[in-house]
């Protein structure tokens, strides 16, 4: 398993970690009917599309138990961590696994960097804003966001976002957030499966 918190050997073979990518109750999902998230998916072989290594937190170049370089695409090609993800109840009352916004940050820092990829608001647009019985406001928001990294690469994806309050003003805030980092998320996974863009067990 890939490590970049600490400049500690791995596997040649990456092991998948059991782990996935929380703003909004829309977020990209991994299906039910998995083993419990502390077995370990089959080991893959990654190859390299890149000429760009890794590097740990400390800046050194992260390698394998082989002491060979782990370059980008194949770190990419690996599931999220278990703390970068978080777990919800949904339709039937199964739970699904997710990877949280923050995780995604952090992930898309310690591949691209600090100021090597941004995200952009492309479209926002309110879809929902009324009272509810008890005379909270609910409103629901859709929102298109694009990630662009440093070498011009840019994905598009949209997401949703509710927000409930007695405030009008929180309603919205909240619900806009939410769709926006749906929206960020979305996009970036298409960059990678440790990014959310697959399921744990296929």
């Amino acid at each position: 398993m890939l490590n970049t918190r600490q400049n500690r050997a791995a596997p040649k073979q990456f092991k998948i970690c059991t782990s996935i990518m929380n703003s909004s109750n829309n977020d990209t999902d991994i299906q039910p009917n998995q083993p419990p998230l502390h077995e370990h998916a089959p080991p893959q072989q990654l190859t390299d599309t890149t000429n760009e290594p890794m590097k740990n937190y400390d800046g050194s170049q992260m390698r394998d138990g082989n002491s060979q370089l782990v370059y980008k695409s194949q770190f990419l090609s690996t599931h999220p961590l278990r703390s970068d993800c978080k777990e919800r109840v949904g339709y039937g009352g199964k739970k699904f696994t997710y990877v949280s916004g923050d995780g995604v940050i952090r992930t898309m820092n310690a591949i691209f960097g600090h100021g090597g990829w941004s995200s952009q608001i492309l479209n926002e647009k309110v879809i929902q804003s009324e009272k509810d019985d008890r005379g909270r406001w609910y409103v629901g928001y859709l929102a298109t966001v694009r990630v662009t990294l440093l070498n011009g690469a840019s994905h598009d994806d949209c997401g949703s976002g509710e927000g409930i309050n007695d405030s009008k003003i929180k309603a919205h805030e909240k619900a806009l957030k939410s769709a926006v980092t749906d929206a960020m998320k979305r996009a970036a996974r298409h960059f990678g499966e440790r990014l959310g863009n697959a399921s744990l067990w296929g």
